[in-house]
């Protein structure tokens, strides 16, 4: 889990001046939302790389996160940190852009599942291949579990904290997160380099 940004506040010096920022981007500031689209567009991005089958719908899917963002920031009032806000924005924004794109593909998606193949070392000690070796099996799985298994997992939420970020009852995301856990340790054992990762899983 790496960067710790649940719903904690910044510090208030700090958050006022992103509330702020956010504020200038929304009235139409240009160098203000530079810097906002500087700030969350690689944690957007991460984000997009997990949730999306392939890397061309993980652009888009960054890219209408980020102009979200951008278009929303006039609603962050620095309640929450701005990673936390972004995060709920790109969810959202996710669920209603990949839900289209996997209606689109649904039946071509059923007979095809090309695989995803990594260049270049192939010990789990490379997190960029590791890292997409398990995105590629992310793909697999259904958007809902997808969304709680990169939350809790990657950004490192809690289970409530996830919860909130997706706008469902706790028992409903402990319930996805269970079930995405489950399918994707099927899927990690088979494969020989992440089978050691999830070893010690339990169920």
């Amino acid at each position: 889990m790496n960067e710790n940004c649940a719903k904690q506040t910044d510090s208030t010096a700090a958050s006022k001046a992103i509330v702020d920022m956010c504020r200038l981007a929304a009235e139409g500031n240009v160098e203000a939302a530079r810097k906002l689209a500087e700030m969350v567009f690689n944690r957007i991005h991460k984000t997009a790389s997990y949730l999306a089958s392939n890397l061309s719908d993980a652009e888009d899917l960054a890219q209408a996160a980020c102009v979200e963002v951008l278009c929303s920031a006039g609603s962050f009032r620095g309640e929450s940190s701005l990673h936390y806000w972004a995060d709920r924005v790109t969810i959202q924004t996710a669920a209603k852009l990949l839900t289209t794109t996997t209606r689109r593909r649904k039946i071509w998606d059923r007979y095809h599942q090309p695989e995803r193949t990594v260049t270049g070392s192939d010990k789990l000690t490379d997190r960029a291949a590791a890292r997409h070796r398990l995105a590629a099996l992310l793909s697999t799985l259904k958007l809902p579990q997808r969304e709680m298994l990169l939350l809790c997992y990657v950004h490192g939420y809690t289970t409530q904290e996830a919860a909130d970020v997706c706008g469902i009852p706790f028992e409903t995301a402990r319930g996805r997160l269970k079930k995405g856990r489950s399918k994707l340790k099927r899927k990690v054992v088979k494969d020989p380099l992440l089978s050691e990762w999830i070893r010690d899983w339990s169920i």
